[in-house]
């Protein structure tokens, strides 16, 4: 799925794989998703690809987009994640449009990244858009159920 960001800014988000598919019995090692991420920003453009996130935290995402939608509070307006590489933060909140800040660090972010430097991309979204995100990503984890849950 493609986030548009604010002038003209993307970024592509998409489950290639568990990071160990092989795994089937291990509450974590099962439920690692391999992350591919293809950004064009302010900031340059880069490609990525790590296990950034848990089956797990891909359903909280969903969870917060769809409460996003609904104009339901969230518990927080920032995910973080165990692999601190993405966050999702909520900047401006009105009922009619919403702002996520999609924010790369470590691994998610270019590869000659500057370490005094924080690399993101702004998503003004009302809240058709919300839905459509949450939807989206519900596709994506279609193919990537919870394994040996514990």
């Amino acid at each position: 799925m493609i986030f548009k960001g604010i002038n003209n800014q993307t970024v592509e988000f998409k489950i290639t794989n568990y990071q160990f598919p092989e795994i089937t019995d291990c509450e974590y090692d099962s439920n690692w998703l391999l992350v591919y991420l293809k950004v064009k920003s302010d900031y340059g453009n880069w490609e990525t690809i790590d296990p950034s996130l848990l089956v797990r935290d891909l359903k909280d995402i969903i969870e917060w987009f769809e409460q996003l939608s609904n104009d339901i509070e969230t518990d927080s307006d920032s995910l973080v994640f165990m692999e601190p590489n993405l966050e999702f933060e909520l900047i401006k909140n009105q009922s009619d449009l919403k702002t996520v800040r999609i924010i790369f660090d470590l691994e998610s972010r270019p590869q000659n990244a500057n370490d005094d430097k924080e690399y993101y991309v702004d998503c003004e979204m009302d809240n058709a858009e919300l839905k459509k995100v949450a939807k989206e990503l519900k596709k994506e984890l279609e193919s990537f159920p919870e394994r040996a849950i514990g």
